[in-house]
């Protein structure tokens, strides 16, 4: 069994008290009796680095001990850390074995295991095909590739990411209070290493497949949904004053019952509005690294329905996703 929760409340209280290492000793020996709760949480820790150090080998190991002790997400986890190389070797045969061993038990490692088995994948976890793009512009640099994911994978990642969605915000300069985004109405959750599954995991090296880069380029996958008079109003994906530039978007449609919603590109006179699985991929940058001004496109209103997208950001180099907490 998991085992009680207590602990991991009396920690977090203790923390927010400002009794830090009464919460570590609290929890730690929570975890030495075998708590699932309590390993998870410690795991948890270790992986943002507060207020241990950060340390994703002893994340790796706590998650793997959590999940013997019956903890589900601790089981999942551990799997995905096996996948990423978290702490420890990559090894995507392992992952798969962690979460069949999980499906005997787990309703929802059950479901990642059935969805997994429907993957043409390679032994690395990669695609055993690359998919084909059409060409829908030339300056921007645009291309679709028709069913990148399946109706199944696309229901998947929103009943995923669902209960994550918070309204879009941006910090306010001036008061450094969070305020709606300026030029995106809608909701959206990021699925980082914590947050997401081996399904998404495999999903992700797709889209690097798609896009000819490499799986570690790419931001977490981050899920927008928007309902009925929501847009994201004419912007670019590049960050401003930013090393390591996001010089291509992925854009995957999670549904198509909705009305509205075409992502447009203005300079070059076209927009897109894909069916359940369709990508849309872009460049944000020429050639010598500077903002491609044509790559400026907007998602269109939604008229009716809810429009559900998900959206991977690649950098020119490996990006380091750890910071990002869960919501």
């Amino acid at each position: 069994m998991a085992g009680d929760s207590g602990a991991v409340d009396r920690a977090q209280a203790l923390l927010e008290a400002g009794r830090a290492q009464h919460a570590v000793d609290l929890l730690v020996d929570a975890a030495k009796r075998g708590n699932g709760h309590a390993l998870y949480e410690l795991a948890l820790w270790h992986v943002y680095g507060t207020p241990v150090p950060r340390s994703f080998a002893a994340a790796r190991a706590l998650f793997e001990k959590a999940g013997a002790a019956g903890h589900r997400a601790g089981a999942l986890t551990h799997a995905v850390f096996v996948a990423l190389g978290a702490g420890g070797p990559s090894d995507w045969r392992a992952a798969l074995a962690l979460v069949d061993t999980a499906a005997a038990t787990d309703p929802v490692a059950a479901r990642q295991r059935d969805l997994l088995s429907t993957m043409a994948l390679r032994p690395d976890g990669n695609p055993a095909a690359i998919p084909t793009i059409e060409r829908l512009s030339q300056s921007p640099d645009v291309g679709i590739v028709r069913s990148l994911f399946s109706v199944a994978e696309c229901a998947h990642i929103a009943a995923l990411s669902e209960p994550l969605l918070t309204p879009s915000v941006v910090v306010d300069p001036a008061t450094q209070r969070q305020i709606p985004h300026p030029i995106r109405t809608s909701a959206g959750a990021v699925l980082g290493p914590i947050q997401q599954d081996l399904v998404i995991h495999a999903l992700d090296r797709r889209i690097a497949a798609a896009s000819a880069t490499r799986v570690e380029q790419g931001e977490p996958l981050t899920v927008l949904r928007y309902a009925p008079g929501q847009q994201y109003r004419l912007h670019h994906d590049c960050l401003p004053g930013e090393a390591n530039q996001r010089v291509m978007t992925v854009i995957v449609y999670l549904n198509d019952d909705y009305d509205g919603g075409a992502t447009q590109f203005p300079a070059a006179g076209t927009e897109f509005r894909g069916r359940t699985g369709d990508a849309i991929l872009f460049v944000n940058t020429l050639p010598d690294g500077r903002v491609d001004e044509r790559s400026r496109h907007a998602g269109l209103p939604v008229t009716r329905g809810e429009k559900w997208i998900c959206t991977r950001w690649i950098r020119a180099r490996d990006f380091d996703p750890w910071g990002m907490r869960p919501s």
